[in-house]
């Protein structure tokens, strides 16, 4: 356990793993239909890092935060995001859809959702279990919820938000444990393996958790035990890669500190790539590997400091024109 006001470092070595995993399936993304490898690769990735992002977020609200920030970030990058749309694709209008968010701004509006759903959750008996028959009983929804307002996809990563919130810190000493760990390694490697040689036929949409059964091609009765089954995998390789990260400060321990940056920036970044035909030069093995390491070396870039306060106007606006003023407390006459 740390010491009182002692940064706990595992948590931002945590944060910048994931982030890089992030970027890593987001640059492999366009190579999902063309190279086996990648879509094992994307697949493997897809299956804990959204889950496993939320999982955190959700303990660190432990505190009820503002949801001001949130929404203000969303509006910043979904006009930004849609900018670039209109300039890279020549749309014929200009069209800015807020309800609809665009790509990786899903995530800011669900946490606005989640925290805004939190306090009804924690009154019940069984939160965890409630959002989960929730998460299941949503893909049967006839009406396609889809990406708007990110409400399906929200329902569906929820119960991880629920259950960061749940846990406590010292839970997380058992998975540091030597056995456990080789375990956890033991199932990294077997899992990705496995999509390697079985796993061509996955389709990546269940993981993204935006659709309808139906919509993904299963509007059969008991197609919510396909939902159980991958959110079962998603838990256990999440509890694999939180073991598997070390405890003590290193060298990602400083930038996981800023993991909002990349994680906002980083699609300028590669819609520009897909846009100026990068991708038709990736044809090896060595290729997407160099397109890993590239991804890494972003995210590591746009998490320094410098990036921080190039972009503070961006992320951390000041709003303070917005508000108003607390007046003086008027005092009592006798």
């Amino acid at each position: 356990m740390p010491e009182v006001n002692q940064r706990d470092h595992y948590f931002d070595n945590v944060k910048f793993v994931l982030i890089a995993f992030v970027v890593i399936g987001h640059v492999l993304e366009p190579l999902y239909s063309t190279s086996e490898s990648a879509k094992a690769l994307y697949n493997f990735i897809y299956f804990f890092h959204i889950p496993l992002f939320v999982f955190i977020t959700g303990y660190f609200s432990k505190k009820s935060g503002k949801l001001g920030p949130y929404l203000v970030l969303y509006v910043i990058f979904e006009t930004l995001y849609t900018l670039l749309d209109y300039y890279l694709n020549d749309r014929a209008n200009l069209k800015f859809t807020f309800f609809l968010p665009y790509w990786v701004t899903w995530y800011l509006l669900s946490v606005i959702l989640w925290k805004i759903a939190l306090p009804y959750f924690t009154k019940l008996r069984y939160p965890i279990l409630f959002a989960s028959c929730l998460a299941v009983l949503a893909g049967y929804a006839s009406t396609e919820l889809g990406y708007k307002l990110s409400s399906l996809r929200s329902i569906n990563f929820f119960p991880f938000f629920l259950a960061g919130y749940y846990m406590k810190r010292e839970y997380f000493v058992y998975l540091f444990k030597w056995p456990v760990k080789m375990a956890s390694a033991f199932i990294m490697i077997l899992t990705l393996g496995l999509l390697f040689r079985y796993g061509q036929n996955l389709n990546c949409e269940w993981l993204w958790g935006s659709y309808s059964y139906s919509k993904l091609g299963s509007p059969e009765w008991y197609a919510g035990v396909y939902r159980v089954a991958i959110a079962a995998v998603s838990v256990i390789l999440s509890l694999c890669v939180l073991s598997l990260i070390p405890t003590g400060q290193t060298r990602i321990s400083e930038p996981g500190i800023r993991t909002m940056y990349p994680f906002l920036l980083h699609g300028f970044v590669l819609r520009i790539m897909d846009h100026q035909g990068f991708y038709r030069y990736i044809d090896t093995w060595a290729d997407q590997m160099l397109l890993i390491l590239f991804a890494i070396v972003i995210t590591f870039i746009f998490s320094m400091k410098w990036v921080e306060k190039l972009c503070r106007l961006l992320f951390s606006p000041n709003l303070s024109f917005l508000y108003k003023k607390k007046s003086a407390p008027l005092s009592r006459s006798q």
